[in-house]
């Protein structure tokens, strides 16, 4: 295969994982509202445990063996975190909003390289960084009286995803992926259960689909988005991350009447050309960042 070929491969595998990914943010949006969201947040852990367990099968119980407990533990738990604050947004604000808001991951995780990983901050990234947050300030309108108070439940989960990231990088040198999201599905539904809801609604086998599909759609979201580092650059199939944002804007308005202000689209742009532009400075000075794609994402 040509690299043209492979190029566009990757576009496609990665517009293909942020439909899935968008679909399981569509999916928990739904649910939360006939739901407890601990109860959606259990039968996401499950489904993924589940699936986690088959990989294993698959590929050999090897494939847990690590190094470096302390960083699954860390990268596990920031995950976990993320995926809590995240759902918790997905329940009280509008899906583009949310995720907007939680795509400035990049940008803190710039920030946090400095003191975490001693990487330098040079001017180029100082102003993408400072040009990010502008752009979270656009939507989130801290001070306002349009501020919403739930805006801090993306935010969260933006600093834990970038967390995250930072673990993954320095986990993926030499544990294998499979082993990252075993660890991860498992503190899921260790927290999950700690926090199991009292009011819980125990699901018909029709209405339990929806709630195991999410471990599923997950699960292709992060294979295509694996797909797609191996297929192109990441400069190049970065971009086509911000897919979600289309894909949830056309999605909230048909299943929830959901209709962006001016506010959040101008956010938005901010935050997607700070974040191609950070993935650019990356690539320039490091060109293997394959594995720091692939994992990124924990929804």
């Amino acid at each position: 295969m040509n690299k043209g070929n492979n190029i566009v491969l990757g576009i496609l595998f990665m517009t293909f994982a942020m439909l899935c990914l968008s679909v399981n943010d569509v999916l928990v949006k739904g649910l939360s509202k006939a739901y407890p969201i601990w109860e959606v947040i259990f039968f996401r852990a499950l489904s993924g445990v589940i699936i986690s367990v088959v990989l294993i099968i698959f590929f050999g119980w090897k494939t847990l063996k690590t190094e470096k407990p302390l960083g699954h533990l860390t990268r596990a738990f920031s995950a976990v975190a993320c995926v809590v604050f995240y759902f918790f947004g997905l329940k009280y604000l509008m899906l583009s909003e949310n995720v907007a808001i939680v795509h400035s991951a990049p940008i803190l995780a710039t920030l946090l390289a400095v003191p975490f990983l001693g990487e330098k901050l040079g001017l180029h990234r100082m102003a993408a960084v400072a040009l990010g947050f502008v752009g979270v300030l656009v939507i989130v309108k801290p001070g306002s009286d349009l501020f919403k108070l739930e805006s801090l439940f993306p935010l969260a989960a933006a600093f834990f995803m970038a967390i995250s990231y930072l673990a993954t990088r320095f986990l993926m040198s030499t544990e294998s992926s499979v082993s990252i999201i075993f660890n991860y599905s498992v503190a899921l539904l260790i927290t999950s259960l700690l926090f199991f809801p009292n009011d819980f609604v125990i699901p018909s086998l029709y209405k339990l689909i929806p709630l195991m599909a999410l471990g599923v759609m997950g699960s292709l979201g992060h294979y295509f988005m694996s797909q797609a580092a191996k297929s192109a650059e990441v400069v190049v199939i970065t971009p086509f991350e911000y897919t979600s944002f289309i894909f949830l804007g056309v999605m909230g308005y048909f299943f929830y009447n959901e209709v962006p202000d001016t506010s959040v689209f101008l956010g938005m742009l901010l935050i997607v050309l700070s974040g191609i532009y950070i993935v650019y400075r990356e690539q320039q000075k490091n060109k293997n960042i394959v594995s720091q794609t692939i994992l990124k994402n924990t929804r």
